[in-house]
């Protein structure tokens, strides 16, 4: 039973992941988006180490979750576009995490609310794993490359 409570809950976040994708798709383009854009959740490289957020980001790097999304990748010797354009997919990225999270944890309050606690935990761990953690690695991939972006641009 527990055993198909995580599946199930693993199923739902990677649906969801999906949601969010195509939901983000009709946004982008709209006002609130660039504040969304410069919005972020933990500040401080201490803070994203306390986390384990960097912990994190090591092992997407080093397995194979680093192939879902090839588009952000960075060349060798990225032009000044290339590194907005890589900006832009981080944020789209981030964006959808973050709506996919919402998703999840509105259809975890349900569950909660019939009394499915089992399931809601299960919910919760893959909803932080799946998306709140690779949108706290989004943001802190965007303000590595702010960095770099404000060091090219003096």
């Amino acid at each position: 039973m527990i055993l198909a409570h995580i599946l199930n809950a693993i199923v739902i976040a990677f649906g969801f992941s999906v949601v969010g994708l195509l939901l983000n798709f009709p946004i982008r383009n709209m006002a609130f988006y660039n504040k969304l854009s410069h919005f972020n959740f933990v500040k401080g490289k201490k803070s994203n180490k306390y986390i384990g957020v960097l912990y994190f980001r090591q092992m997407l790097i080093t397995s194979f979750w680093r192939h879902f999304n090839p588009k952000i990748k960075i060349s060798e010797k990225p032009t000044h576009e290339e590194l907005l354009t890589l900006r832009k997919e981080i944020i789209y990225a981030e964006i959808s995490h973050l709506i996919a999270f919402v998703g999840v944890l509105v259809f975890t309050g349900i569950k909660y609310s019939s009394k499915h606690y089992s399931f809601t935990i299960a919910l919760l761990v893959s909803n932080v794993l799946f998306h709140f953690y690779p949108a706290l690695v989004q943001q802190y991939n965007k303000r590595r490359l702010d960095i770099v972006l404000a060091r090219i641009k003096r």
